[in-house]
């Protein structure tokens, strides 16, 4: 609840962080609804050749495609793009960073990725349940503390920063996968619209 001074409504620290935690869970449920319906061809689309994607190794397992190489990456497929948010929401340095006792979830790039549509949103759903008890264990006052050496060129930032990188990766890759499904449904739509041009 707002404070009131003066007449005027004053936001305290634990506004903030019931603002971030809820946030968070709208970003997500935008995504999820915006998944329903996701079949394996869909998934596993490549809108233009030479995409990354998801793949069986020779282990059986399935990786995403990633290089360190410099340069404009490859365009990515919807199974690619759900792999990388599960890691946004649920990768090692959330915990760590801002020093909270949680161990690694498995959404790492090297870790096993989701061989179907099914399995990428129920590994979605377990990498967001990750995230939400991460920010819910942050206290009000620790948000504005800040990450220290663990983060490298970061150390000097909030913890509050690491949350709004995270729900910034969030909100831009959940409307990243919302333009591809829209994409592959009206690539298979014929343009009802579309006149033929007169005869000459």
């Amino acid at each position: 609840m707002p404070l009131v001074t003066g007449g005027k409504q004053v936001y305290g620290m634990a506004d903030a962080r019931a603002d971030l935690i809820a946030l968070s869970d709208y970003i997500y449920e935008r995504t999820r609804s915006r998944l329903d319906g996701l079949t394996d061809t869909e998934y596993l689309w490549e809108p233009v050749p030479g995409c990354w994607t998801i793949r069986r190794a020779a282990s059986g397992k399935y990786q995403a495609d990633h290089s360190d190489s410099p340069g404009l990456p490859p365009f990515t497929t919807i199974a690619w793009r759900l792999w990388h948010l599960a890691a946004c929401h649920g990768g090692a340095r959330n915990p760590q960073w801002p020093g909270l006792n949680r161990q690694p979830a498995g959404f790492e790039r090297d870790d096993p990725a989701p061989a179907s549509a099914a399995e990428a949103v129920s590994v979605l759903e377990r990498a967001h349940a990750f995230w939400q008890g991460l920010i819910q264990d942050l206290s009000a006052d620790s948000l504005w503390e800040p990450l220290g050496p663990v983060a490298g060129s970061y150390a000097e930032d909030g913890k509050a920063s690491l949350v709004l990188h995270q729900l910034d990766e969030q909100i831009h890759h959940g409307a990243e996968l919302g333009v591809l499904r829209d994409l592959y449904q009206h690539s298979r739509t014929p343009d009802k619209t579309a006149k033929s041009s007169p005869a000459r």
